[in-house]
């Protein structure tokens, strides 16, 4: 049994969110629990919204998400402090507020908006936030929700439309511009001043729809629904293998140098001299890389020394 692991989460865990005092880990009903450099709880599970957070990034001293309900058809976008603990109404007062002039925001928040359309995407660097509505357009606001632009939602150079070819699947910052991957596995490259197109190029030797698409520096990592992953190093593909299925979340480890994986019920590594993935009791939904001892998160809440 390993020592000296963090403590459990005491609930669904969904996201992990860094920061530079800790991390915020989500829950797939809305849970927040701020932990520290260690791991360690920094207070009790709140829940400001009962909703789950589809999209979230901190920057600018706060965490900036995106909750969506899609079976009560509500969606708010909101900033809330770093290490906030405030709780918010409950969901059955969401549904009986529907159709009524009562709109429930997420608790402690610096400010809040409901959406008219499903959020896509989200992006923060410094002050400046990036996001896409389905179907409503691209927009980049300031973290003080100021708007800085909107134009529509991105069109695609494809041959032949196909389902769901143009739904947006990422958003990155980079250093002046940010870029946009589609599930057909295009890429555009945009201005963050203006939101203008520079330029747009195709995933090279991907195949398949695009699930999750993470990028460090010239390294990316491609992942379709069927589990094909595809390392990309300067746009051309530096590995490719098949997992047993889809991926839940990729972190790049400098120590590898090469990629984690948090596979369908395997752990996995992609690296200079190394690949190799090994079963795991339950499914991994996080790996956190923290220097010599990378972590793993499972989706029942406990923590586990890396395979790796």
């Amino acid at each position: 049994m390993d020592e000296g692991l963090p403590p459990r989460i005491p609930f669904l865990p969904d996201k992990i969110l860094p920061h530079d005092g800790g991390c915020v880990v989500t829950g797939m009903e809305g849970e927040l629990l701020w932990l520290d450099q260690t791991l360690n709880p920094m207070g009790e599970v709140s829940v400001p919204h009962p909703m789950r957070i589809h999209h979230a990034t901190v920057t600018d001293g706060a965490l900036h998400a995106m909750w969506l309900d899609r079976e009560l058809l509500l969606a708010f976008m909101g900033s809330l402090p770093l290490g906030s603990q405030e709780n918010g109404t409950t969901r059955a007062n969401l549904r009986t507020a529907i159709n009524t002039s009562i709109n429930h925001h997420p608790a402690g928040n610096r400010w809040s908006h409901s959406l008219d359309a499903e959020p896509m995407a989200l992006a923060g660097k410094g002050d400046v936030l990036v996001f896409e509505l389905y179907r409503r357009g691209l927009y980049s606001i300031s973290t003080n929700a100021e708007e800085r632009w909107r134009m529509p939602s991105p069109t695609w150079q494809y041959s032949k439309r196909r389902p769901r070819n143009e739904e947006t699947v990422a958003l990155h910052h980079l250093e002046k511009d940010f870029i946009i991957v589609s599930r057909g596995g295009h890429v555009q490259r945009r201005s963050t001043d203006s939101g203008q197109l520079l330029e747009e190029y195709v995933l090279e030797g991907v195949e398949g729809p695009v699930e999750h698409h993470y990028r460090h520096g010239t390294h990316e990592l491609v992942a379709t629904a069927h589990g094909e992953v595809y390392w990309l190093q300067a746009g051309n593909v530096h590995q490719r293998v098949l997992l047993s299925g889809p991926i839940q979340h990729a972190a790049w480890d400098d120590q590898l140098p090469g990629w984690r994986i948090a596979g369908w019920r395997e752990e996995v590594v992609l690296g200079a001299t190394v690949s190799d993935r090994k079963p795991t009791r339950e499914i991994p939904i996080h790996i956190h890389v923290n220097g010599e001892r990378p972590l793993v998160l499972f989706n029942d809440g406990t923590w586990a020394s890396s395979q790796f």
